[in-house]
């Protein structure tokens, strides 16, 4: 209880340079892969602390390590750093002055909190065992900066677990846990169909790919109701065709882009097996063929059980310092259990593929929702996020 006061007086004493850090990097947001502003301001706070640190092989990001000096758990924390190609339209006096570029999805709150948490647990590292390292990612939203850091070597020694935390629109001052997937498998495929070109007058002398794509379409859309378990939760969109080149012309090629999302690895296996068999067996009987090559997107995020309850008992443990001292009231039902999974996509899940993994929702504003360009957090709820993975990380590096 002690070391969770000193949390709580810390992240007190820290919050104004905390909201200082935040209006920093909401004022100059960079999309996936440019984060170099923001990668060095990351730098510079961690150097006034004292943190060693390390630029990752993926750039521009960051990997940071407090180490107690005394023997026990590796835990890893995360944040992204990246912002949305979004147009600001909230009228804050920090909005974003990169134009057509916003932090629409709290990934400045992500990025400031993980550097007032580093400060917290550089402080405190006298009263826990065990070493903490800090990842500050690039590339969240467009690209898998998690997985080209994991390529990289980010985790060749696999910590014993792995804690993010991401700000959410619509539950002011709560907290959400759940156990299982979190967020879908995401995935795109190109389909491309071929046939034979031909004049409309002639269409025997041809194989109508546009034919033959309306069919795979058809069928496609299909497979999702009746050859996929509804207990999946599995969606297939077809976004993009793209075929022909005139009116009195039998289309030779049809290309068409598609996303599929599934919630567990086995649902992706089975989608992806039926689109190829599908398709290629469609074009082949009505005389064409058709291509298929897999995009892979991003792993689901898997909250492993053990470390997600941990994760949910210490928040219920110290309820009474997580809401100390803060200008609004605890709301009821503040800590959100069994929460339904997603279907958006979050490139933590690469993390929780490689070790014990938890990512919380923490929630910040009930205005817009994100990628929105009036999304706005409610900044008196962000020291929220500090305490709750500031006292997550200091209960576990404190057990045996």
């Amino acid at each position: 209880m002690e070391l969770m006061e000193r949390i709580c007086a810390l992240s007190d004493e820290l919050e104004p340079h905390l909201l200082e850090i935040r209006h920093q990097i909401h004022r100059n947001p960079e999309l996936a892969f440019h984060e170099y502003k923001t990668s060095s301001l990351v730098r510079s706070e961690l150097e006034r602390m004292g943190i060693p640190y390390e630029e990752s092989p993926c750039s521009p990001g960051i990997i940071a390590a407090i180490d107690s000096g005394k023997p026990g758990k590796f835990l890893m924390l995360r944040a992204d750093m990246d912002a949305l190609p979004i147009q600001e339209n909230t009228g804050l006096p920090y909005a974003s002055e990169n134009p057509g570029v916003m932090h629409a999805c709290g990934h400045d709150v992500h990025t400031s909190n993980l550097l007032t948490v580093a400060e917290i647990l550089n402080r405190t590292k006298d009263q826990w065992k065990g070493k903490v390292k800090l990842v500050f990612q690039p590339a969240e939203e467009h690209g898998g900066g998690g997985r080209q850091m994991i390529e990289a070597g980010l985790m060749d020694e696999v910590p014993d677990a792995c804690f993010a935390l991401h700000v959410e629109n619509g539950k002011k001052g709560k907290l959400a846990v759940s156990t299982g997937y979190l967020t879908a498998y995401s995935d795109g495929y190109t389909l491309t169909v071929h046939g034979k070109a031909a004049h409309s007058s002639t269409p025997e002398a041809g194989t109508d790919a546009i034919y033959i794509a309306a069919a795979i379409v058809t069928a496609l859309h299909g497979m999702v109701s009746r050859d996929m378990s509804p207990m999946e939760h599995s969606t297939l969109n077809i976004g993009v065709i793209h075929g022909g080149s005139a009116a009195n012309i039998i289309a030779d090629k049809v290309e068409m882009s598609l996303m599929m999302r599934n919630l567990s690895k086995e649902a992706r296996e089975t989608m992806c097996r039926k689109i190829e068999t599908l398709s290629r067996g469609i074009a082949e009987a009505m005389g064409g063929s058709c291509d298929c090559e897999l995009h892979p997107g991003y792993a689901a995020v898997y909250n492993d059980e053990k470390f997600s309850g941990f994760v949910a008992d210490t928040f219920r443990k110290y309820e009474d310092t997580l809401f100390e001292n803060f200008t609004w009231e605890k709301p009821e039902n503040w800590l959100e259990t069994g929460e339904k999974p997603l279907l958006g996509a979050e490139d933590f899940g690469f993390y929780s593929q490689k070790a014990p993994s938890c990512m919380i929702w923490a929630g910040v504003c009930e205005d817009a929702s994100k990628h929105s360009p009036e999304f706005r957090v409610d900044e008196s709820y962000i020291k929220l996020c500090t305490r709750a993975m500031a006292m997550v990380a200091a209960e576990f590096l404190s057990q045996e």
